[in-house]
């Protein structure tokens, strides 16, 4: 806790804005040390496979494969602040705030609730106490892959496509002007929380190795690359219930009340970096077959401020049908 939140704390305070609880430096440090820890075991198990030419005596997937799956993605927090409005940002929420379109229905609309006092007479002596740290919600992710696997060997390679709609949140805190002698954060500040959208679409492209455990079961090891395209769909604030696009579709110029409908605004943009994913194969009948597994992401997305690379984790169930013959 930072002097400023134990400062609100020691009078009774209510939440604050929402403080990120990402992972500290050596924990993302240690987290890549197992990554790359992996792939050297991985190296070191797969070389007696392939020096011996494969388990020639596996069952399971062989040849082409469509898979289709379902799953769980949780982005790292690093880009979410993308979307909480702070100077700098694309989309900064200064741009409404103190602007003549906005400003006045936003202060209006916080002197009628009393959420702001005497001393702030205007939208221009409005001040932003804080801006929150944001996070992003589990996503669902649908995806569709292709794979080979080769005959007489337990190498493969893949190419996955997977979607996914992800929503961050958080809150940023305004100054009441509420100067009375017993404060809480209650009156002492106007919590607005804030929100943004995205559509986030990964593309992975890598080998993979089987490692079997019986004749219908086997563990899956797969590394490559990573491209991703990342495209802002809403950068949203509530100011006194009332919900502000903070989205810039102005060309960073202040809104106009004469615009009536707002264009397409291009924020976002191809990112990319590596995965390694490990599944646990059960191949079925007819030549099908289902998996769980666990994706771990390091790579760059393409948000204005924020391109640098973060872990992201996903687990997903994935369904395949081996009905095919094209590579044969």
């Amino acid at each position: 806790m930072n002097d400023k939140d134990r400062d609100r704390s020691s009078d009774g305070a209510g939440p604050v804005a929402h403080q990120n609880n990402n992972r500290p430096f050596p924990a993302r440090v240690s987290i890549m040390r197992l990554c790359i820890f992996v792939v050297l075991l991985f190296l070191f198990i797969a070389n007696p496979f392939v020096a011996r030419g494969g388990n020639r005596g596996y069952e399971g997937l062989r040849g082409f494969s469509l898979s289709v799956d379902f799953g769980l993605l949780k982005a790292s927090s690093a880009t979410s602040n993308f979307y909480n409005g702070s100077p700098g940002n694309v989309n900064t929420l200064h741009r409404i705030l103190y602007s003549e379109t906005y400003g006045n229905s936003i202060w209006n609309n916080l002197t009628e609730q009393n959420l702001i006092g005497s001393s702030v007479a205007s939208y221009n002596q409005i001040t932003v106490a804080e801006y929150g740290n944001m996070y992003y919600r589990a996503a669902i992710q649908l995806g569709l892959g292709f794979r080979y696997d080769f005959y007489n060997s337990n190498w493969g390679w893949l190419a996955k496509f997977d979607y996914s709609k992800l929503h961050a949140i958080g809150a940023t805190l305004l100054n009441s002007g509420h100067n009375t002698a017993y404060l809480t954060n209650q009156n002492a500040y106007v919590n607005c929380p804030t929100s943004g959208t995205e559509e986030r679409i990964y593309v992975d492209l890598g080998i993979l190795h089987k490692f079997k455990l019986k004749s219908s079961t086997d563990i899956e090891l797969a590394v490559g690359a990573n491209f991703n395209n990342t495209k802002v769909l809403a950068s949203d604030i509530k100011i006194g219930g009332i919900s502000y696009s903070i989205l810039d579709v102005w060309g960073g110029q202040s809104p106009s009340s004469y615009v009536g409908t707002y264009p397409y605004v291009n924020q976002g943009g191809i990112g990319y970096g590596a995965f390694t994913s490990l599944a646990v194969n059960f191949s079925l009948a007819a030549g099908t077959a289902v998996s769980v597994g666990y994706t771990l992401h390091y790579n760059k997305v393409n948000l204005t401020g924020y391109e640098m690379f973060a872990f992201h984790h996903a687990v997903n169930l994935s369904f395949a049908l081996n009905d095919f013959t094209f590579f044969d």
